[in-house]
């Protein structure tokens, strides 16, 4: 029996995706599971509030937010400007498009020399909904402005991730010590729109 090539054959082991509970249906080769629960566009999203404990599908999160939190954040139409203050104390805003629900986190931290702004989208990292804001803060005749792509995150970031931000002096806040931005979102995958 050894004295000959072997051929061993070894089965694959199937199982459900790990996020079945949130919809997918999936079944996964243990050997290969890591790459699509990666790409899984069922993995769970978190409320952004920390005092809240809801974990679930994408497509849940929104009326989640609506039914719960629906005076805790700002409501928006794409392709339409919108002036924002935040609090010195604040480092978070929950911006939900009137349209389709879908959550944004208007994020805000501070530097030596002064506040860091972005903004992401709260959905699974595998999404390929595409959306590009711009934030402008300005004073007097000078003004500050990124144009980028709102990146997917599967809820609030403690810390920030290496993306583009806006580094907002502090000289820009008024004198109430509030910082005021102006913030545009687009669906790119329904206007087309680019960075350029």
């Amino acid at each position: 029996m050894l004295s000959g090539d072997v051929d061993l054959v070894v089965e694959s082991i199937e199982a459900p995706c790990r996020n079945k509970e949130y919809g997918c249906n999936e079944t996964v080769d243990c050997m290969t599971s890591n790459d699509h629960e990666v790409t899984c566009i069922y993995s769970p999203c978190v409320c952004p509030f920390q005092d809240c404990n809801y974990v679930g599908p994408f497509e849940q999160l929104a009326l989640h937010f609506s039914s719960k939190h629906w005076d805790s954040g700002r409501q928006f139409k794409y392709n339409h400007p919108l002036a924002i203050s935040l609090q010195m104390d604040e480092q978070f805003l929950v911006l939900q498009a009137e349209e389709d629900g879908v959550l944004f986190l208007l994020n805000k931290g501070t530097e030596t020399n002064g506040n860091t702004v972005m903004i992401t989208c709260i959905g699974p990292n595998s999404s390929k909904e595409g959306f590009i804001y711009e934030i402008v803060s300005c004073r007097g005749r000078s003004s500050l402005r990124l144009k980028s792509v709102a990146e997917n995150f599967p809820g609030r970031m403690e810390d920030f991730p290496p993306v583009d931000f806006l580094l907002i002096p502090f000289n820009f806040l008024v004198s109430s010590r509030e910082l005021n931005v102006d913030i545009c979102i687009w669906n790119s995958t329904e206007h087309n729109v680019d960075c350029s």
